[in-house]
């Protein structure tokens, strides 16, 4: 089936780029969004956009769809953390690209583009040259640069003296985060992992232009979106391709939140017990220290070390602290001094939870406490305070 499908697709290719590209759109041609729903797969949580073109003159139904990439690429992990993973715009058959979704049970709602002619066939022609070899490829940014602002832009670069309206940054509006988060309802431990790997600049408040980077938003946008000088709406009425026809997965009942509380119940029973009977759960510490630097060594990475907008800036590096390796090291000889820098960091994070300019996920407060526990009892072992075998 693969390979049949493979086979055409290098046709549509070929006819495309020997046929279509030479010639213009018809009067009857149709350019419409295409939004799908949330899949299975995490990746596939948040949906997907794509453009469809079709010209029954040409003899052309296509998908343009921005957000391809190759699982076969060198070093496919290693560009992905750095934020240098390549996505290319590919085309398929509107026929395939139904199939596809269809068989994965999930939604699909079509909204046909108020163009004119001159401007779908600017927009044709852009899309044409960002087909071409040289062009096709680009660095994804979940925020920024994805399969659905690529087609916002795209759309609005094509209008002739008219534009979206681009709405100022008001205080309903909401944050990058804030907008991802519903999406992540049910995979609450993939929503940790982002949280603590997203800095400040996910916490910005956002135009509602920006808030397009989510297909269902971008989707949302357009059946509202008046465009400017003309006052006319962007979209005609939006069509139901596809029903949703699977059980969306229920979030896990052992969630970050209860899993953390639960280890911090833990660890105050094992800190008394070592209080009572004056020993020291050492295989505790190097285990629990040796994951907050492994944490701290990949914040620290995708801070400074990739390319991700949205990754720069973390405060979350204030408790997921690369002194974290010293602590690790030394245990009970560490410097008073690193001891007393890191509590106060995660005092700084303990009183100003609601201040700073950085949202943390709730489940980091219960490993703050065990860090801030743990790190007062190596204090007072230092300090000669404690007796501990």
């Amino acid at each position: 089936m693969k390979k049949i499908k493979n086979i055409c697709i290098c046709i549509i290719l070929f006819l495309l780029s020997v046929d279509s590209v030479f010639a213009q759109l018809s009067g009857d041609a149709k350019i419409s969004v295409l939004t799908c729903g949330e899949g299975f797969e995490f990746f596939e949580s948040f949906g997907h956009t794509a453009l469809r073109i079709c010209d029954s003159d040409l003899g052309m139904d296509y998908v343009f769809n921005w957000g391809i990439f190759d699982f076969n690429t060198d070093n496919f992990y290693l560009k992905f953390t750095q934020g240098r993973l390549p996505y290319m715009l590919g085309i398929t058959s509107y026929e395939w690209f139904v199939t596809e979704y269809a068989y994965d049970g999930r939604s699909m709602y079509e909204q046909p583009l108020n163009l004119t002619y001159e401007e779908k066939n600017r927009l044709y022609e852009a899309i044409l040259e960002n087909y071409k070899p040289e062009n096709r490829y680009y660095n994804y940014d979940f925020f920024e640069d994805n399969c659905a602002t690529r087609i916002r832009d795209i759309i609005q670069n094509s209008l002739q003296g008219r534009q979206f309206p681009v709405n100022a940054v008001t205080d309903s509006n909401l944050t990058f985060r804030q907008l991802f988060h519903p999406y992540t309802k049910n995979f609450l431990w993939w929503r940790f992992g982002i949280d603590i790997s997203l800095g400040m600049r996910a916490d910005k408040k956002v135009s509602t232009y920006d808030y397009m980077y989510l297909p269902e938003d971008l989707m949302n946008q357009f059946d509202t979106t008046m465009l400017l000088q003309d006052s006319k709406t962007l979209t005609s009425t939006k069509q139901t391709i596809l029903k949703e026809e699977y059980a969306h997965s229920s979030p896990t009942v052992f969630s970050p939140n209860m899993a953390f509380w639960l280890l911090f119940i833990l660890v105050i029973v094992l800190t008394f017990f070592e209080l009572k009977y004056g020993f020291y759960a050492k295989p505790f510490d190097i285990v629990f220290f040796c994951v907050i630097f492994i944490l701290s060594f990949l914040i620290f990475y995708l801070c400074f070390l990739s390319d991700h907008h949205a990754t720069k800036d973390n405060l979350n590096l204030l408790w997921a602290n690369p002194l974290a390796l010293y602590v690790l090291i030394r245990l009970r000889k560490s410097n008073a001094i690193v001891l007393y820098f890191l509590l106060a960091c995660l005092a700084v994070l303990i009183v100003g939870f609601w201040l700073l300019p950085q949202s943390f996920n709730p489940a980091c407060i219960p490993i703050w406490l065990i860090l801030i526990l743990r790190l007062t009892m190596l204090l007072l072992k230092k300090k000669g305070l404690l007796s501990c075998a």
